[in-house]
C-alpha cells in the first residue's frame, strides 16, 4: 500500500491496524482478547502465537469463544474469571501480576495489563490483555531474598565470632608488643656487638694489610713475595668479608641511613670497574661500559650506596665469570622535571643461575649453590646488600640467568636531577618572559618581611599595578573592608593573624568571597597546599619567588590585563618582525596547561610552525567528541591525539592519552575515561578560540588547487611505500609537510611523521588515506 501524503482516517487506522496484526502475530508477550458471555462466564475469543504456547494450544489452531471450564476446569476458570470481574468493575485499564501453570505443568508468573472493552450502551463485552512473563524476575527476587536470610545469619554469626576475636586479638597484639621489644632489644645488642667486633677486627686485619703491602716493597727473595702476597690477598678478602658482615647488620637494625648530595654518575661508575679491573685482567676477561648520553652530568643522591651497590655487582661478576666478558650499562628515564629513573645493568658471561635458585638469590648468607661456596668463596651477603641498598633508596634489583649462559643483575633506582643542572636545562628550554600590563589592577601584598616586601615590590612594579602593602593578616582584613582588590598575594606565617587564618575570614566576608588569594611560602609539601586550599587560597607561590610564575597568575587571574610586552627574548625565537604573533604567542602562554616555549623549543625554534600547528589543532578538534564513533575509531583518535597534543605542548592531557591507549590493550576503556578526555579537549579549545582570535579572523589558510593536485598525487605514492615499510617515505613526507606549512593540514603531516618515527607504517598508511580524502573533498 502506498501511503498518502495528507491525512487520510481510513488509511490512517488501516495501517495501524496492519501494524498490530504483526505486533499480535511476532510478540514474545503474551495476548488475549476475553468475550464477555451471560451468566459471568468468559471464553477466549482469540489469543496469539506466544499465548498459545504458554498454554498449550496448538500454534496455528483456530481459537473463536473457548469455553475455559471445558478446557481448563472449574477451578482455574473461577481464579481467571474473578480478575475479570475485577477488571470491568474497575472501568479502567490495570496491572495485575498473577501466577499461573503452563501448558506443560510448570510454574509461571505474569505482569499482566488488562483493558476492558465496552459497548456503545456501556455494556462490557471483552476484557483485553497483554502479558509479560516476569518468571525469571520472581525466581531471582526469591534467590534474594533467600540470600539475604542467610546473609542476616551470617552476619549474627560473624558478630559474634568477632566479639570473641576482638579479645584474643588484643591479647595477642600485647604478647606481639613484648616479643617485638625483646626482638628489638636483642637485634640492638646484636647489631652493637657486630659493630664493635667488626671495628676490633679492622685494626689488626688493616696492619696485616698495611705491613704486607710494605714488605712487598723491600728486596725479598721468591718464596717470600709469594708468601707475602698470599697473605695480602687474604687479609684484603676478610676486610671485605668484615664490611659485608658490618654493612648487613646495619640494615637489618635499621640503621643504613642516606644520605643526599650531588655526584657524577660517570666518576662512581669508573671508579666500581677501576677496583675490579686488576682482577678481570688477572682472568683474562673484558670489563666494559656502556652509558646513555641523556642521564643528567650531575644527579643528587647517595653516591658512596650507589658507588657500592655497583662495585658488589660487578664484583660479583668478575668472581663467577672465568671467560668472556662484563659489560655495565646505566641508562634513565624520566619520571618528573626534578627526578628519573636510573636503570643499571651487570650483563656477564659467567656460570649463570639456575631459575630455582634465583628465588633465594637475594637471601642473607645465601649463594645460589652452596657448593659454589667452596668453589668461589665469599658470605653470600653481597646480593642482599645490593637488595638492601635499593629497597632504601625506594628502587628495586632482580636478575635474569639460565645455567651456563650468564646473569644480566638489573637495579631501578629513582634520584634527583641536581639543580643546576635542572636549572640549565630550563634555561635553554625557556625562551621568552612576559610581564603583564596590570596597570588598571589593584592588588594586596600581604607580607610582614621588609626584604620579601622590597622583592616582591621590584617584581609587580613592572607590570605597573597598583599595589597596597599589609603587614599582617589582621591589616589585610581591614584594608578589604575599605577598598576593591583585584587579586591578593597572603604571606602565610605573620604575627597577628597568621595568612591561613587572615583567608578564612576573607572568604565569610561578602566583598573579598570571590577575590583570588594567592600562597606565599617556602612549605612546599603537599600537605601545606592542602592546608591553604581548605582555607580557601587559590594556589601556591613558592619562596623565593619565582617572577615567571608569578606573571603567570596575573595573566590568568587578572581580568583586567589587556596587553603584555617581552622582557627577554631568544633571537632565535622572537625578534621584532612579528610583534603580532608575539603578542598571540604571549596570550596563549596563559593557557595554565600549555607548555608554550618547551613545545616551540622541541620545534627547534620554528614559532610559525607551532602557530601552525595550533590553528590546525584548534580546526580539527573544534568539534571534537567520542559520541557515536567505534571502539576502533575511538582507539585511532586516542593515538592521534597523543601525538597532537604532545607537539602544542599539552604534555599531561598527552600523557593521559598515552595511558589509556596502553590500558586499552588488556582492557576496554570505560565511558567515565572518555568523558574525562572529551572535556578537557573541549575545555583546551575553548581556552585556544579566544587567544587564536588574531590568526583566525582573516579566515582559514587554505591550499591553492594546482598546488592540492601536486599534494594528492605525492601522498598516493607515499601510501604506496608505507605498504611496502619502505623507511624512504619520511623523505618524502618532509617535502609535504613544507607544502602545508601554514594550512589546517600542517598537524595531520606532523601526525603521518611521529607515526612513521615510531615504525607504525600500516596505522601511517591509514592516516596518508584520511588525509588525501579530506584533501579532494576540499577540491
Amino acid at each position: 500500500m502506498k501511503l498518502s501524503h495528507t491525512y487520510d482516517k481510513h488509511e490512517h487506522d488501516q495501517t495501524i491496524l496492519d501494524c498490530f496484526r504483526q505486533l499480535w502475530r511476532y510478540s514474545a508477550d503474551l495476548m488475549f482478547i476475553m468475550s464477555v458471555e451471560a451468566d459471568g462466564e468468559f471464553a477466549l475469543y482469540d489469543n496469539n502465537p506466544a499465548s498459545k504456547k504458554v498454554m498449550g494450544l496448538e500454534q496455528d489452531s483456530t481459537i473463536h469463544r473457548l469455553n475455559l471450564r471445558e478446557q481448563f476446569g472449574d477451578e482455574m476458570a473461577e481464579q481467571v474469571y474473578a480478575t475479570y470481574h475485577e477488571v470491568i468493575a474497575a472501568g479502567t485499564p490495570i496491572s495485575v501480576e498473577q501466577n499461573g501453570v503452563r501448558g506443560d505443568g510448570s510454574k509461571i508468573y505474569f505482569d499482566t495489563l488488562f483493558v476492558p472493552i465496552y459497548d456503545a450502551s456501556n455494556a462490557p463485552i471483552f476484557v483485553c490483555g497483554v502479558s509479560r512473563d516476569i518468571t525469571k524476575i520472581k525466581d531471582a527476587e526469591k534467590v534474594a531474598l533467600q540470600a539475604n536470610e542467610k546473609l542476616t545469619e551470617y552476619s549474627l554469626a560473624l558478630e559474634s565470632v568477632n566479639h570473641d576475636l576482638d579479645q584474643k586479638v588484643r591479647e595477642r597484639t600485647a604478647e606481639l608488643e613484648r616479643a617485638k621489644l625483646i626482638a628489638e632489644e636483642a637485634l640492638e645488642a646484636k647489631s652493637s656487638f657486630v659493630a664493635r667486633m667488626s671495628h676490633e677486627i679492622r685494626t689488626p686485619i688493616n696492619a696485616v694489610i698495611g705491613l704486607s703491602y710494605l714488605c712487598l716493597k723491600t728486596p725479598l727473595n721468591k718464596e717470600q713475595t709469594d708468601s707475602l702476597s698470599k697473605i695480602l690477598s687474604a687479609g684484603e678478602s676478610l676486610l671485605g668479608i668484615v664490611n659485608d658482615v658490618l654493612d648487613f647488620s646495619k640494615a637489618e637494625a635499621g640503621k643504613m641511613t642516606l644520605e643526599e648530595s650531588p655526584f657524577h654518575i660517570h666518576s662512581l661508575l669508573e671508579h666500581a670497574i677501576n677496583i675490579n679491573a686488576v682482577q678481570a685482567k688477572a682472568k683474562q676477561i673484558s670489563l666494559s661500559s656502556d652509558v646513555s648520553p641523556y642521564i643528567p652530568a650531575s644527579l643528587l643522591g647517595d653516591p658512596l650506596k650507589i658507588q657500592q651497590l655497583l662495585v658488589n655487582l660487578i664484583t660479583n661478576a668478575v668472581k663467577f665469570t672465568e671467560r668472556g666478558g662484563i659489560t655495565v650499562r646505566l641508562s634513565c628515564s624520566p619520571i618528573s622535571e626534578q627526578e628519573i629513573l636510573l636503570t643499571g645493568e651487570v650483563i656477564d658471561t659467567g656460570i649463570g643461575i639456575s631459575v630455582t635458585d634465583q628465588a633465594r638469590l637475594f637471601q642473607s648468607f645465601q649463594q645460589a649453590d652452596d657448593s659454589i661456596t667452596r668453589v668461589f668463596g665469599g658470605t653470600g651477603l653481597g646480593l642482599a646488600i645490593c637488595q638492601q641498598i635499593c629497597h632504601l633508596m625506594n628502587g628495586s634489583i632482580s636478575v635474569e640467568s639460565d645455567i651456563g649462559k650468564g646473569a644480566t643483575f638489573r637495579f631501578n633506582i629513582p634520584l634527583k636531577i641536581h639543580q643546576e643542572t635542572l636549572a640549565q636545562s630550563k634555561q635553554s628550554m625557556k625562551t621568552s618572559v612576559m610581564i603583564p600590563n596590570c596597570q588598571d589592577c589593584k592588588i594586596l601584598l600581604v607580607e610582614d618581611n621588609l626584604i620579601n616586601q622590597k622583592v616582591m615590590l621590584g617584581y609587580l612594579n613592572e607590570t605597573k599595578a597598583h599595589v597596597m602593602i599589609a603587614n599582617n593578616g589582621q591589616e589585610a582584613i581591614d584594608k578589604v573592608l575599605h577598598e576593591h582588590f583585584d587579586l591578593i598575594l597572603m604571606d602565610i606565617q605573620m604575627p597577628v593573624m597568621d595568612g591561613l587564618t587572615a583567608t578564612q575570614k576573607l572568604r565569610e566576608l561578602e566583598a573579598s568571597k570571590h577575590i583570588p588569594i594567592f600562597a606565599m611560602t617556602a612549605h612546599v609539601s603537599d600537605d601545606a597546599k592542602y592546608k591553604s586550599a581548605q582555607a580557601g587560597m587559590n594556589g601556591h607561590l613558592d619562596k623565593p619567588i619565582d617572577k615567571n610564575e608569578l606573571y603567570k597568575i596575573l595573566q590568568i587571574h587578572l581580568q583586567k590585563v589587556k596587553q603584555y610586552k617581552s622582557l627577554e627574548c631568544k633571537k632565535k625565537i622572537l625578534s621584532d618582525q612579528f610583534s603580532h604573533e608575539q603578542e598571540v604567542l604571549s596570550n596563549i602562554s596563559a593557557i595554565d596547561t600549555l607548555d608554550v616555549w618547551h613545545a616551540i623549543e622541541k620545534l627547534d625554534g620554528k614559532y610559525e610552525l607551532y602557530l601552525d600547528l595550533l590553528v590546525s589543532f584548534y580546526e580539527r578538534y573544534k568539534h571534537f567528541s567520542f559520541s557515536g564513533v567505534s571502539q576502533s575509531d575511538t582507539l585511532l583518535n586516542i593515538h592521534s591525539l597523543k601525538s597532537s597534543l604532545a607537539y602544542i605542548g599539552e604534555i599531561k592531557l598527552s600523557n593521559d592519552c598515552a595511558e589509556l591507549e596502553q590500558s586499552a590493550a588488556t582492557k576496554s576503556i570505560s565511558s567515565q575515561q572518555l568523558e574525562k578526555i572529551e572535556s578537557s579537549i573541549n575545555a583546551l579549545i575553548t581556552a585556544l578560540s579566544e587567544k587564536l582570535s588574531p590568526l583566525l579572523k582573516d579566515g582559514e589558510l587554505s591550499v591553492n588547487f594546482d598546488q592540492q593536485q601536486i599534494v594528492i598525487e605525492k601522498l598516493e605514492y607515499i601510501h604506496s611505500l608505507l605498504i611496502q615499510s619502505d623507511f624512504a617515505v619520511e623523505d618524502q613526507l618532509q617535502d609535504i609537510q613544507k607544502m602545508l606549512v601554514g594550512t589546517k593540514y600542517a598537524l595531520s603531516i606532523e601526525n603521518i611523521l611521529y607515526s612513521v618515527s615510531n615504525i607504525e607504517f600500516e596505522y601511517a598508511a591509514s592516516q596518508v588515506a584520511e588525509l588525501m580524502f579530506d584533501l579532494q573533498g576540499d577540491k
